[in-house]
């Protein structure tokens, strides 16, 4: 019976670790995401849009 307990403990010991895990990553994965959103505008804008290029001549 000890040991059953023991396991259950352990278990759940196991789960809350995990999602401690997955929620201390959610805010890096976050700051990332942000990171490269800003990067990727950036770069952007410095491109010419090509929806705003001249028709081409037909």
């Amino acid at each position: 019976m000890v040991g059953l307990h023991r396991a259950v403990l352990v278990r759940a010991a196991a789960a809350a670790l995990a999602l401690l895990v997955a929620y201390g990553g959610e805010d890096a994965v976050g700051h990332a995401l942000a990171r490269r959103g800003a990067e990727r505008a950036a770069h952007q804008s410095q491109q010419p849009s090509p929806r705003h290029a001249p028709a081409p001549d037909r």
